[in-house]
């Protein structure tokens, strides 16, 4: 029998890379799944890497006609500028996909404090720890970046190809890998390094709700900035003339650095490469300051004292307490975890950035006014899938045991009130108050009816958001991609294009009719009022859910009540 302390025989034996393995899987779970749901996580992946790989390729025929056309051009230059942009597009892709991947594993990118406690008593090094986390980290988002530049690889071939013999195959090829390689470094070394200064504040007990939004604003920017990315497509000509408003734009920096690698003599490429490579360079002191304050201090900076209750909070607690203590409980218990939980606030906010980037992508197009009429729906979407997604994540499944035992059939009214209402907030309040502005802008005085009509028609869909709907919010467990994702996809398409046309043509017709506005206003509140009224009565007659269930699960019917 050999010694515990003896060494080890082999590299998987060895204590780093068990740790890195640990660090790896833990990664697919996010810390709140089952072992039912990160299996479930798991295939949810790999229908998601198929339909990125389609996208892809759907993109590619999309770009053959665009250059055959090119190829048939009597002089290279119109070639040569649709190509600056479009590597400056695979470029910013690769960038954005590093970015959003770094930022939704965030809370792992440095050893926490359940790190410490576990594995500060074990006979471990604090190098070998944090080693572990790094290469766990590398080898995470690495798949996501070799995945993204191997979909883009066919759209590579495609432009590389041209009539006029303007690349050496191989060097193009090497330059790009190298590019994209630098680029998505950049994105996750950035985010790496906002997150760093982040969980230097989140020592700090008061600053933990500031990092954790902060995080969720950033994962709404970045969602946001995806129509953006796609645009860059159309910026060869300016890339070509050398404008220099492109230094702000990092993409542009690594096109240069590409142009650079395989010869080209233009001064303009050389000075985009310059900042490209000074920035990584920067970024990566940075970061590696961070790793180096955390590595020397970490048991100070992530041993937090305990969170004492906020004075404005006890106020608060104490102006509603003239309300059912079920109902109290449940609204303040999710407005704690929205406010503090980085993945249920990064749900809701991603999600509904989604609306946001849809409607900014439509309005900053060429149908504006017209398409004011129907972004405050594709908002009120996105808010919808949003606050559903967001409240059904759970905080921590095997803690569930806790409402289980003091489910109270009398209180659960009240509870499920209490998510009525913070659904009702999210879905009819945030984007009735964001189309205002954009309405205005479109049609006048008018919008004030429209806005009107817009919050009506959000009070009718808060009931198709919580449909079947009977979890106290964060406490049941949750299986994620229940069903084909492309069957899930093409349904929610369905949903949007029917909801947002119908809320279109609805706001439409009312706002040119005094007489129909007043109609359906009335309608459309009395219809909902009716909804919220069955839907309250309805759950009180049904138990809670505490563990989520496969479509294909055993349904009770329930006939005897």
């Amino acid at each position: 029998m050999s010694h515990p302390l003896a060494a080890p025989s082999s590299i998987s034996d060895r204590p780093a890379w068990r740790l890195s393995a640990h660090f790896f899987r833990a990664l697919f779970d996010f810390g709140v799944l089952s072992a039912a749901g990160t299996d479930s996580l798991k295939h949810m992946f790999a229908g998601a890497i198929g339909g990125f790989v389609a996208s892809a390729w759907l993109m590619v025929i999309i770009y053959v006609s665009k250059y055959l056309g090119l190829w048939f051009q009597p002089s290279p230059e119109p070639y040569r500028r649709a190509l600056l942009g479009d590597d400056m597009f695979m470029l910013g892709a690769a960038m954005l996909v590093g970015a959003l991947v770094t930022l939704l594993v965030s809370s792992s990118l440095f050893p926490d404090e359940r790190d410490f406690r576990i594995l500060g008593v074990l006979p471990v090094k604090r190098s070998v720890i944090f080693g572990a986390k790094l290469t766990a980290l590398a080898m995470f988002v690495g798949a996501f970046i070799v995945l993204t530049l191997g979909a883009l690889l066919p759209l590579f071939l495609l432009t590389t190809r041209n009539p006029w013999g303007e690349h050496v195959f191989a060097a193009r090829l090497l330059a790009w890998l190298v590019s994209s390689a630098a680029a998505a470094a950049f994105a996750i070394l950035t985010v790496t390094a906002a997150a760093g200064l982040l969980g230097l504040m989140h020592s700090s007990a008061r600053l933990q709700a500031i990092a954790t939004s902060a995080k969720s604003v950033a994962l709404g920017a970045l969602v946001i900035s995806v129509p953006f990315v796609v645009r860059l497509s159309d910026m060869g000509v300016a890339m070509a003339s050398g404008q220099t408003w492109l230094l702000l734009v990092p993409p542009a920096w690594f096109v240069g650095l590409e142009r650079v690698l395989t010869g080209a003599p233009e001064p303009w490429f050389a000075t985009l490469a310059t900042v490209g490579v000074a920035a990584l360079v920067s970024v990566a002191l940075v970061v590696a300051a961070i790793y180096a304050v955390l590595f020397r201090d970490f048991e100070r900076l992530v041993l937090r004292p305990p969170v004492s209750t906020p004075a404005r909070a006890a106020a608060g607690s104490r102006r509603l307490s003239k309300v059912p203590p079920s109902y109290l409980a449940v609204r303040l218990f999710a407005g704690a975890t929205l406010r503090r939980g980085a993945l249920q606030q990064g749900v809701l906010v991603g999600l509904t950035a989604c609306g946001v980037a849809v409607a900014a992508n439509g309005l900053t197009g060429s149908g504006w006014p017209g398409a004011a009429m129907w972004t405050p729906f594709a908002m009120m979407f996105a808010c919808g899938l949003g606050v559903r997604a967001s409240l059904a994540l759970p905080i921590e499944h095997r803690a569930n045991w806790i409402f289980r035992v003091t489910e109270d059939h009398d209180a659960r009214a009240d509870q499920l009130r209490a998510v009525n209402d913070v659904a009702t907030i999210w879905v009819v309040v945030a984007p009735t108050a964001a189309s205002l502005p954009v309405l205005w802008a479109a049609i006048g005085a008018r919008a004030v009816i429209g806005a009107v009509v817009v919050g009506v028609v959000g009070l009718l869909f808060v009931h198709v958001v919580l449909l079947d709907w009977r979890r106290i919010p964060f406490t049941c467990s949750y299986l994620p991609g229940k069903r084909f994702i492309a069957q899930s996809l093409f349904v929610s398409a369905g949903a949007y294009a029917v909801f947002v046309l119908t809320g279109k043509w609805i706001l439409q017709t009312t706002i040119s009719s005094t007489v129909g506005a007043i109609t359906l206003i009335s309608l459309g509140s009395a219809l909902a009022y009716w909804l919220r009224r069955r839907r309250l009565e309805a759950w009180t007659k049904r138990p809670l859910m505490f563990e989520d269930e496969f479509p294909d699960a055993l349904m009770a019917l329930h006939l005897w009540q």
